[in-house]
């Protein structure tokens, strides 16, 4: 059964008049309890931002990436109808060099005409091919970027997280080191003076 002295631990009182308590009270053990409490809170915050930033960093390059992606399918469309309108075009002026050659007396389809005809569709066909060439380099260009970016997320969102798993661990071995070293150096409660024992009874004298 507990003495009413060992109960004194657990008093919310200023027990530096008890010159045999070692122990401190119950105030300073709750306000150690409260902050190796604090700094395991503190430590988790730490490293929960720490993944939003990572996840951030992650939404950064996608939505970067699908911009970029976007810019792709407008250029492509934007290529499609510059070959069509090209296309027109040059049908057009094929029409017109083959109708001023009638004109002027060239027998159409044979001698100088059909040379003229071949230079100037196989003109054309270069500038078309060279149009689209243009067209491709800035797809794979845009592409090369968009991959670029994710890389770049993905391993910005790594090196975030590997600190923070680190930083956590040394967080929480610091924390248990500590908790380990304020117990086991404690100071412990001297026994009152009227517990300790004096030697053995002196023999009854019948």
């Amino acid at each position: 059964m507990k003495s009413h002295q060992d109960c004194l631990d657990f008093l919310p009182l200023n027990c530096s008049n008890f010159g045999w308590l070692k122990t401190p009270p119950c105030n300073a053990a709750i306000a150690f309890v409260i902050g190796t409490i604090g700094s395991i809170a503190g430590a988790a915050i730490q490293y929960s931002s720490a993944q939003d930033a990572a996840k951030q960093a992650e939404l950064n390059a996608e939505a970067q990436n699908k911009a970029i992606g976007q810019e792709r399918l407008r250029q492509a469309q934007q290529n499609e109808e510059n070959q069509r309108r090209a296309a027109t075009e040059q049908a057009r002026f094929r029409a017109q060099q083959q109708a001023a050659m009638a004109s002027g007396g060239a027998m159409m389809g044979t001698g100088s005409s059909l040379s003229i005809e071949a230079d100037t569709w196989a003109k054309q066909q270069t500038e078309l091919s060279d149009q689209q060439y243009m067209a491709d380099m800035s797809q794979r260009q845009l592409t090369y970027e968009g991959q670029s970016i994710m890389a770049m997320g993905q391993q910005q969102a790594s090196a975030i997280r590997s600190q923070a798993s680190g930083q956590l661990l040394s967080n929480v071995g610091g924390i248990a080191s500590s908790t380990y070293q304020g117990y086991t150096t404690r100071p412990q409660k001297v026994p009152s003076p009227a517990s300790k024992t004096t030697g053995p009874p002196a023999p009854r004298i019948f």
